[in-house]
């Protein structure tokens, strides 16, 4: 009888996503069991302690949204100052720019445009100055606005969640660190980032590189 409820138990855990044979295994001898996955009554840190891969165990706490640890008692506030990030910079040019932009929209559409000797041309006032922007926007030409546009998007920061392996809750732990961007992210020490957040070193490296891939680093 208690074969069957095992194979049971193991048919169930299979049906999950990222779970095959052998982590099912794995699970069911540690008394791991379907329902309690999908009630996230455990975390990442009892998967691998039970002796899932980190990988694996990092899917399955994605796809069921499971906790990263219930005892850490983390004070990632704290911490986060232990970790060099470009988290501060990329702030600040994402206000300064936000500002810039507010300015630049504001200005563009109370400064009158002349129509002078263009009969023939749109009668909205900021048609030209639209297509003006959209090249340069694409080779960085065009005045003093058009070029500091075409910056700002090359240079602006990827979201983290870009990333496949990367959920939001797995960025809002890494922005406590500092790191708020594929940037960032891509450049840190991963096993620093893991040490101080207290992550899976595994996980945290396979972040890594995968941002490193994509930002070409």
């Amino acid at each position: 009888m208690s074969e069957n409820n095992g194979s049971n138990r193991a048919s169930e855990l299979i049906t999950l996503k990222y779970i095959g044979a052998k982590t099912a295994a794995v699970l069911q001898s540690a008394s791991i069991a379907a329902a309690d996955i999908t009630t996230k009554a455990v975390s990442f840190r009892m998967l691998v302690d039970a002796g899932v891969n980190p990988g694996v165990a990092a899917k399955i706490r994605r796809e069921y949204s499971l906790s990263w640890s219930f005892s850490s008692g983390d004070d990632l506030t704290r911490r986060s100052t232990q970790v060099r990030g470009l988290g501060a910079d990329e702030a600040a040019w994402v206000a300064a720019s936000a500002g810039d932009w507010a300015k630049e929209t504001d200005a563009n559409a109370t400064t009158p445009k002349s129509t002078t000797g263009q009969a023939d041309a749109p009668q909205t006032p900021w048609a030209s100055t639209v297509d003006r922007s959209v090249d340069a926007e694409t080779d960085g030409s065009g005045d003093s606005f058009a070029a500091e546009a075409a910056w700002r998007n090359r240079s602006r920061p990827t979201p983290l969640t870009t990333l496949e392996s990367i959920s939001q809750s797995d960025a809002d732990i890494l922005a406590e660190a500092g790191i708020i961007s594929v940037r960032s992210l891509a450049t840190a020490n991963a096993e620093r980032v893991a040490d101080v957040l207290e992550l899976d070193r595994e996980t945290v490296q396979l972040w890594h590189t995968e941002a490193r891939e994509s930002h070409n680093v």
